[in-house]
Order: C-alpha cells, then structure tokens, then sequence
C-alpha cells in the first residue's frame, strides 16, 4: 500500500511540473531607476500610426486598433489621462513582432491505472522519441519615453505564443490580458 502512495505522490509531482510550465505571457520590465514615476500623469502616442515593419502578418491596422485600444483602456485604469494637445509628461509606442521557433521534447512519460478482479494495478511508460514542433512567438515591446529628452523611460516586454489563425474575439481577449499583465508592472515600485 505503501509503494501504492508513492506511486499517486509521483504522478501528482509530474503532473504539477507539467503544469508549472504552462504559462501564458512571460512579463520583463526595464526602467530608469533615478526618474520619479509618480509626477506623470498625461501621456500621448509618440506616432499617429504604427511603424511598418515588413511582416504581413504584423503590419495589419486591426491588430495596431487593438494594440492602442489595449494600452490606453489599462492606462486609463492607472489613472492617465491621453491627452492631443500641449505636453504629455510621457509618451507612449510600443513594437509588435512574430517569430517562429522550435521546441523539441526527448521524454515524455505515460500513466495508467485499473482495477480488476484481481485489485488495483498501475503503470507508466516512458518514450525517448523526440518530438520536434515549430510554433509561432509574439513579442510586445511597450514604451515610455521622456518628451523632454526623447530617451526611454519605462520599456515592458511580453512573450506569448500566438496563433496566427485566431477568431477575432480571442485575439482582442489575448491582447488586452497580455497589455494589461505588461502594464501591471507600470510605475515600478520602489525597493
């Protein structure tokens, strides 16, 4: 019984390392830690439209619409305010890129459990095969610039996997849940 009870304990482990691993966005930030975050309060966009970057699949005007609509609503949720006219205390771009990448897995492991007349038994298997598959990584690069002197104040980076093929609905639900977990970041905190 005892060996049992180890057994359930080590595919809870797998299992929850597994799971560990699955995340969503993985967040950065970089900042200018002798600046004061706290004076700003009015920002605006540093261009009227996006960049072009040579990508199709980036240069496209409903993904930038979503990008804007993203970062001003959790701006807004911040307390800043977009302003058109006068002097922002910070103005806002951000960069948008899709690259492919790898990934291989060499192990992957296998369990099963059943119960006969005999009572219970379990198993697990192990495969060594590698398994290798292309999938494609977006990278959001929001910045903050000081009008002032034009040099970076604040920059917030995400990585995701993305899927090219999205519905428009979730492609709006995974941008505004990436711009808000960048943006959650935004002002830094003092250590």
């Amino acid at each position: 019984m005892r060996l049992y009870g180890n057994f359930i304990g080590l595919i809870v482990f797998v299992i929850l390392s597994h799971l560990g691993g699955c995340s969503s966005i993985r967040v950065s930030q970089d900042y200018d830690p002798s600046r004061d975050f706290s004076s700003l309060r009015t920002y605006a966009w540093q261009n009227e439209s996006q960049p072009k970057t040579g990508d199709i699949r980036v240069d496209n005007s409903l993904l930038d619409a979503r990008f804007r609509s993203a970062i001003d609503d959790s701006l807004s949720k911040k307390g800043y305010q977009q302003i058109s006219e006068g002097k922002p205390d910070f103005y806002v771009a951000y960069t948008y890129q899709i690259e492919s990448k790898i990934e291989s897995n060499n192990v992957s492991v296998g369990m099963g459990f059943g119960r006969s007349s005999r009572g219970r038994h379990a198993g697990v298997g192990m495969n060594t095969g590698t398994t290798v598959r292309e999938y494609d990584q977006g990278l959001l690069v929001i910045d903050l610039v000081d009008p002032s002197k034009a040099s970076l104040l604040w920059r917030g980076t995400g990585k995701a996997r993305v899927n090219p093929n999205a519905e428009p609905e979730k492609s709006v639900k995974e941008i505004n849940e990436g711009v808000e977990k960048i943006l959650s970041q935004f002002p830094p905190q003092a250590k």
